[in-house]
């Protein structure tokens, strides 16, 4: 079983202090940290051997995509068929 630390201590271990607490409770409340970080009262802990996992961009389809064009266009048809 892992344990849980405040995080000012996981970033001392992790990261050498190198993070403010301001960011890292921005990380815990958003989700970044993991396994989730847990909030107890005002703190926040985390587990020992939690990590860092940076956001992924969300992919976003644009509105004016057309999905019913067929997969080959008939000009580039009548190019091949030349």
């Amino acid at each position: 079983m892992t344990v849980l630390v405040p995080l000012e201590q996981w970033n001392a271990i992790k990261f050498g202090g190198r993070y403010t607490l301001k960011t890292l409770r921005v990380w815990a409340r958003n989700g970044y940290i993991k396994p989730p970080a847990q909030k107890v009262g005002r703190d926040w802990l985390v587990q020992s051997d939690a990590i860092f996992q940076k956001p992924q961009k969300p992919v976003v389809i644009p509105n004016n995509v057309n999905f019913e064009i067929s997969p080959v266009d008939p000009l580039v048809l009548a190019i091949l068929n030349k």
